[in-house]
């Protein structure tokens, strides 16, 4: 199994940010236990990593040995990058509105926030000040939005 496939697999039912293990009755009244541990590391690894590359990093070094770990393509880790991104948002939109997990949710919005301005970020201002000294002095205030 490739790399890009393992990702896709482990990803098939959605992040966990949370817990490293779930448990859960089934259908058959069975208690399951599921090991969440990896699928949590490359969850918060979206938060804490800038772009697909530095993911990709993340999810080559958490692999499994005997996974085949093909060459970096920005096309197809960019598309897997951004739906993973897309479903964290979801589930941290989903986890501050249940009051018991709003402290854990809100530490990983405020990284997201600045991992992730353009979804996330509020607008921030800041002022610039220009000094010449030629003839005289001029100051120039500028605000920036960013």
């Amino acid at each position: 199994m490739t790399l890009l496939e393992w990702v896709k697999d482990l990803f098939k039912s959605g992040v966990e940010l949370f817990n490293d293990e779930i448990i859960f009755i089934n259908d058959k009244g069975i208690t399951v236990k599921r090991n969440t541990k990896l699928l949590r590391e490359l969850s918060l690894g979206i938060i804490s990593s800038n772009d697909s590359k530095e993911w990709y990093r993340i999810c080559r070094l958490n692999c499994p040995v005997g996974t085949i770990i093909e060459d970096y393509n920005e096309l197809e880790w960019n598309e897997l990058y951004d739906d993973i991104t897309a479903l964290v948002r979801n589930r941290l939109t989903k986890e501050l509105l249940k009051e018991r997990a709003t402290k854990g949710a809100q530490t990983l919005l405020n990284i997201l926030s600045k991992r992730d301005k353009g979804h996330w970020g509020e607008d921030s201002k800041q002022t610039q000040v220009k000094a010449t000294t030629d003839a005289g002095i001029n100051l120039e205030f500028t605000v920036v939005n960013s």
